[in-house]
């Protein structure tokens, strides 16, 4: 290094020389960033995949509890060319796999002992995405939307909490998760809740999609489709069929 280039580095400096001098200040302030640096940094927050239902999860919305999880809007439909309007129940290990999944995605929202406790009312494919729906004790559910696809990656949707929300009739529903939400593939819109005993099915009439058919499954059901159809919420009509074979229009809403 040249001389000219020294004096240059040294004008720079900020520093006032006597600071260098070991002054029992200077000692404490050396002493005290050895300490620092000598101690176990706390580890890093794990980056979460995990989005939130837009203005929709009563689950998250309605509870002191519920956690809101960050939504990312970038993306498009294309992502969702396997979503089925049919869903394909998923059952065996697969099932109890995914069960994990979920409750692994809403750990660290301080809900662990009920989601450890909840189990897997709805669990479903629709193409190469994956629905689960944890039902506990109290009205508690954990809701997850997952794009099997991207699992390194991560792109998930979903809700926590227990909703302040009355429990059906035998032939009645009650929603608690509606409305539209945003991750990575672009716009959903779901439709969950409580259904009554009576019920056996449930679909949704959807504009872009047509007839779109719900999970259920230990008086839960769940349905979803690309777009944002749902947006704002409002009321959803749905068409339940009953253990007698009848069918009747039940509208939903928040």
């Amino acid at each position: 290094m040249t001389d000219d280039l020294m004096t240059l580095v040294r004008s720079l400096d900020p520093a006032d020389p006597a600071a260098a001098v070991p002054t029992g200040e200077g000692v404490r302030a050396r002493a005290d960033l050895a300490r620092i640096l000598a101690t176990d940094p706390l580890p890093a927050p794990r980056r979460r995949p995990a989005r939130v239902l837009v203005a929709a999860a009563a689950a998250v919305a309605v509870v002191a509890t519920g956690v809101v999880l960050t939504p990312s809007v970038i993306g498009g439909d294309a992502a969702f060319a396997t979503w089925r309007p049919l869903p394909q129940n998923v059952v065996g290990t697969a099932r109890t796999e995914a069960a994990d999944r979920c409750r692994d995605e809403l750990d660290d929202t301080g809900a662990t002992d009920a989601l450890d406790r909840a189990r897997p009312a709805v669990a479903e494919q629709r193409g190469a995405w994956t629905l689960v729906l944890l039902s506990g004790t109290g009205g508690f559910s954990g809701l997850c939307i997952t794009d099997d696809s991207r699992r390194l990656l991560g792109d998930m949707i979903g809700s926590v909490g227990t909703a302040d929300v009355p429990a059906p009739g035998p032939r009645g529903l009650t929603a608690t998760d509606l409305g539209t939400g945003s991750l990575d593939a672009g716009d959903l819109s779901l439709v969950a809740g409580l259904a009554g005993d009576d019920v056996v099915a449930v679909a949704y009439a959807s504009a872009e999609h047509g007839r779109v058919e719900a999970s259920l499954g230990e008086g839960r059901f769940a349905l979803w489709f690309p777009g944002d159809e749902l947006v704002g919420g409002g009321v959803v009509p749905l068409e339940v069929t009953y253990a007698d074979g009848s069918r009747a229009r039940v509208d939903v809403a928040l």
